[in-house]
């Protein structure tokens, strides 16, 4: 975001700048005022065979215009900031097999947004892995881009497929910088793959102005390049998946594109696969003019947790021990921050390899060691004990310690196991689970305090793996297992979910409060008669926003319809505010007419998803 930007209040992009800080400047909300928060406008999406009840989508702001995606197809809507009325609307129905193997369907996260001074243009990615430029004025097809506005993005991945039922597509948006496009692969969940083959989701660079493939950048490196000996036994040849699924980040001044890599195939089972198998689960600075790989960090070696980068790396300028350090922090489901020097790719504070359990799944392949930061230190729960059971009362404990005694317990490196074991246990706890932790709803990063905000949720999984060969021509695929409750609450003691904020400068936790109130299920459940547990936080993971005067905190999605105001020094709740459903996406704010708003998609079952401006009303 420019600095004119900024002084305009835009919101260009989907974290705001490319630097994915996800923070306004703006101060117009403020302590004294924002109890007076009320909406302003809302817009609706579809209903009937076409609804949404959840949309992830962050919009984008520019010249007093919104930009939106919205329904399975990925509409995209302009809409006026000030009033909510739409200006235009761009509807494409993907072909019915070209869809039915799209592997993310849906609205999508967003937009990306290019202009060359004196025409503009709005880039989006159907479920069907086609990029469109569009008028940003008319919500037309450019026609001089690619073939009528679209580019078939599956053909120019460079490896032969079906270009109907490769499943292979995109849920963040793209990333857009002077005349270039960058286009972040996604590919289906992999937890029961139907085999150890798969399409790799290789990185792609389109020209703005024309269409054309600028450059591709191979997350599994091809025979010869960089890497391809960290995939043994020739596994780099038809391994897949490795996509860019989360969004990415940019260093403008360098113009230096840091790329959060995915998984390999699949989540759970990496026998296929044996090696560290880079760039899986890693980091990577890559040139944007030119896709030439710059520097990498494996976060994680052989990923088997489903334990791939869920956020863009954040930008941020510190200070650490009196020296000025341009740093790229990497948020992740371990619930670790991972930050390094973003010039050089060295960890800012130390990273220690550190021996990790080894794996006794037949065939499987384990790395012995596993990175681990220093600083700053987790934001949430690693790994699981008899001590993190529950324990509101003597006979819920008791009911815990049984319900668990058939499963393995341990680290947070602790291996997946087989559903049917040997020594008779039917699946590991994993805390964090496959979903963190944090995942997609990012976090928020105060340049001026140098103070990074962390949503977080304490979720863990049953790492159980089975043989599916009628599904899967995998040795194992995961998905047997099921962490088990006691009395219909969560086996694990409170708080569910939290907050956290982080000094940068000293990697310190500063305050962690929880992220949200106490379920109603979990309060009136009756074997909690006449206990006071306190607040346990949501059953969901925080979405965070900070600007320059206050820290916005939804509760996540299928909690309550509440939008908590934060203090950002101490985390005391300022104020609530009552929302039409719970939050579908993470908030933003922008400015337009001297006013500023606050933006988010709210839905539930049965209310198409709407986005719903909040502003501070002067009347009240």
């Amino acid at each position: 975001m420019s600095h004119a930007q900024q002084a305009k209040g835009e919101w260009p992009s989907y974290h705001n700048d490319l630097a994915a800080t996800r923070y306004s400047p703006l101060d117009q909300i403020t302590r004294e005022n924002v109890s007076r928060l009320a909406i302003a406008w809302t817009w609706r999406s579809d209903s009937g065979a076409n609804a949404e009840f959840k949309n992830e989508n962050t919009p984008v702001m520019v010249g007093g215009v919104m930009y939106v995606t919205t329904g399975p197809q990925r509409n995209v809507v302009a809409i006026d900031a000030a009033t909510g009325e739409q200006k235009w609307r761009w509807a494409f129905e993907e072909s019915p097999t070209r869809f039915r193997y799209s592997p993310r369907t849906g609205a999508g996260r967003g937009v990306g947004y290019w202009t060359d001074g004196r025409s503009a243009r709005i880039f989006t990615i159907t479920p069907g892995f086609r990029l469109v430029a569009l008028d940003a004025a008319t919500g037309k097809p450019v026609e001089s881009f690619g073939d009528k506005g679209f580019v078939d993005l599956k053909a120019q991945l460079g490896v032969l497929i079906n270009l109907d039922s490769a499943e292979i597509g995109n849920s963040s948006p793209p990333l857009v910088f002077e005349n270039v496009v960058v286009i972040p692969p996604a590919l289906r969940e992999g937890s029961r793959p139907s085999s150890f083959k798969n399409v790799p989701g290789r990185v792609l660079a389109i020209d703005a102005r024309t269409g054309a493939l600028k450059w591709r950048f191979n997350t599994i490196p091809a025979k010869g390049e960089f890497g391809y000996d960290t995939w043994l036994d020739g596994s780099a040849e038809f391994t897949g998946n490795t996509g860019v699924w989360a969004p990415m980040a940019l260093d403008a001044k360098r113009g230096w594109l840091y790329l959060p890599v995915e998984g390999a195939t699949g989540d759970y089972y990496g026998g296929h696969r044996p090696g560290n198998n880079l760039f899986s689960s890693s980091l990577v600075a890559v040139d944007i003019r030119n896709g030439k790989r710059i520097w990498h960090q494996q976060i994680v070696h052989h990923d088997i947790w489903d334990r791939d980068n869920p956020t863009a790396p954040i930008l941020a300028d510190i200070t650490v021990n009196g020296r000025k350090v341009e740093a790229v922090a990497q948020i992740t489901k371990q619930n670790w921050v991972y930050v390094y020097d973003r010039v050089t790719g060295k960890p800012v504070w130390p990273i220690e390899e550190k021996p990790v359990p080894a794996s006794d799944v037949p065939g499987e392949w384990t790395s012995p060691t596993q990175p681990h930061p220093v600083k700053p230190p987790p934001f949430d729960l690693q790994g699981v004990t008899q001590n993190d059971l529950i324990d509101f009362t003597p006979a819920l404990r008791a009911a815990a310690i049984e319900a668990v005694k058939n499963l393995r317990l341990g680290s947070l490196w602790q291996p997946p196991s087989l559903a049917n074991a040997p020594d008779g246990t039917r699946g590991t706890i994993s805390v964090p689970g496959s979903v963190g932790g944090a995942n997609w709803e990012h976090g928020s990063f105060d340049p001026e305090n140098s103070v990074l905000f962390v949503g977080s949720f304490t979720n863990p999984s049953n790492f159980a793996l089975e043989r599916d060969s009628a599904r899967s021509d995998m040795r194992y695929v995961g998905g047997a297992g099921r962490v088990p409750t006691v009395s219909g609450l969560p086996i694990l003691k409170p708080p569910y979910n939290r907050i956290t904020a982080i000094d940068m400068n000293k990697g310190e936790i500063l305050w962690q409060v929880p992220g949200g109130d106490t379920p109603d299920a979990i309060k009136n459940n009756p074997a909690l008669q006449g206990v006071d547990i306190g607040v346990t936080g949501a059953r969901t993971r925080p979405a965070v926003m900070a600007t320059k005067t206050l820290l916005f905190a939804a509760e996540g999605w299928g909690s309550r319809p509440i939008l908590h105001v934060l203090d950002k020094a101490t985390g005391a709740r300022m104020t609530s505010i009552q929302l039409p459903g719970s939050v579908g996406g993470s908030p933003m704010s922008y400015m337009v007419n001297g006013k500023q708003y606050v933006a988010v998609w709210v839905g539930r079952q049965g209310l198409p998803a709407q986005l719903t401006v909040l502003a501070v009303d002067a009347a009240k």
